[in-house]
Parts: structure tokens; sequence; C-alpha cells
């Protein structure tokens, strides 16, 4: 029943610019950082430091609260707030 999955979002050039102008300001400043990640059932909320992007394959690792790591690829993220 694929009608009840939700469909990613498809985001313009602006939207696409201002997450990454977010990402490495937050980068820059060492800030912490909440990605909605596109997920088939339900948005995935990720929340820590981004350390590194690679340039060529747009992964980004992304330092949690407790110093272990995950890896997104940037095609997955439809939303970034940065944290206070």
């Amino acid at each position: 029943m694929d009608y009840f999955l939700n469909k990613k979002p498809i985001l313009d050039e602006y939207q696409v610019e201002g997450l990454e102008n977010n990402i490495h300001y937050a980068m820059e400043y060492h800030l912490p950082i909440s990605f909605t990640l596109h997920n088939v059932g339900n948005p995935k909320e990720l929340h820590g430091y981004c350390v590194y992007i690679h340039p060529v394959t747009k992964e980004l690792r992304i330092q949690n609260k407790d110093s272990s790591f995950e890896y997104i690829r940037f095609d997955e993220i439809i939303g970034v707030i940065m944290e206070d």
C-alpha cells in the first residue's frame, strides 16, 4: 500500500542552497544541528555536529552527542535547524 508512504518533498534550488548554507555555518562554528531526513515511513530526526562533508559523494559525517558517528547523504536531508 504505497499510498500510505510519505513521498520525498521536492526542494527547489533556494531551499537546497539554504540547507547547504546552514550546514556549512554550523560546521564552521561547531554548532549543534538537527537534521530531518527523508525516510519511507516517517521523517527521521538526527541531532549532532557535522564534522565532515565529502566533496564528491556529498556524504556528511555527523558526530552524535554520545560521540558516535553517523553518515548521511545530502539528498536524504529535507530540513536543517541549528540548535541552541
